[in-house]
């Protein structure tokens, strides 16, 4: 579903951040920030949600406020809707492989992170959970997850994907199927980034989640690891997403 918010700032600049909770487990399922000096419609985009969901928005220069007490914002009531999906073609091997990781997204904190490998209904795509990720030796690997360049399985850290919403934690492990999956059918190096950003992107939107969480995801990787490539990077899937939401999708033989 997608929800619709009216957000309004009584002041200037005003920082305000807005979170969808579970409401059982508290796990994030999304969030997003904005900076208002007025008034702005907000569109909570939410593929993956769970039976009872809390929405919060705060004030970042203010904290959390109890309900109504902060005075330089308002919220409008929730609107439900439904879920806008765009129009990416989506294959078999497209559909199972989303269909998976969100499962395992929504279930994660309460996986053990014991190294078993986790597979999907066709045995196609499958997830190794560890705590973290470890190098052939032994040292700590600052992310959340990697793909084997030659088996196609993803080894996943529950301790980063923790710090993520439920939304981020699929568009972490969409990059990783952009990479094995997707990069060789458009004749790319299954290590190419930049095909393995625009890749996941693709499978992503087409599954109705919002872009501000995938690069939210994108963000959060590289958090001081600000570099020309990244920049790069960044650039990149704006103006492709913005191909994707203006009807512009490519139809090359792209599918798995």
């Amino acid at each position: 579903m997608d929800l619709g918010l009216i957000i309004t700032s009584h002041r200037p600049n005003n920082i305000l951040k807005t979170v969808v909770y579970n409401a059982d487990t508290k796990d994030r399922l999304l969030e997003r920030t904005d900076v208002l000096s007025g008034e702005k419609k907000v569109i909570l985009k939410l593929p993956v949600t769970s039976r009872k969901i809390i929405v919060e928005t705060y004030s970042q220069n203010n904290g959390r406020l109890p309900h109504g007490k902060d005075q330089s914002f308002e919220v409008s009531r929730p609107v439900i809707m439904p879920l806008k999906t765009w129009n990416v073609d989506l294959g078999s091997g497209d559909r199972e492989f989303m269909d998976f990781i969100k499962q395992f997204a929504v279930e994660l904190p309460r996986l053990n992170a014991d190294g078993r490998k986790r597979i999907s209904p066709s045995g196609r795509f499958k997830i190794v959970l560890f705590d973290k990720l470890r190098s052939y030796g032994g040292e700590y690997l600052p992310t959340p997850a990697m793909i084997g360049k030659r088996t196609g399985t993803i080894e996943v850290s529950k301790d980063y994907m923790l710090k993520m919403t439920v939304s981020q934690r699929i568009a972490t492990l969409s990059h990783e199927y952009g990479h094995y999956y997707k990069n060789p059918l458009m004749n790319l190096d299954i290590g190419n980034e930049v095909g393995a950003d625009l890749n996941g992107l693709t499978v992503y939107l087409g599954n109705g989640f919002s872009m501000s969480e995938y690069v939210n995801a994108f963000k959060t990787v590289f958090n001081g690891a600000k570099s020309d490539l990244n920049r790069k990077r960044y650039d990149l899937m704006k103006k492709f997403a913005r191909r994707i939401y203006n009807g512009e999708y490519f139809s090359n033989p792209y599918n798995v």
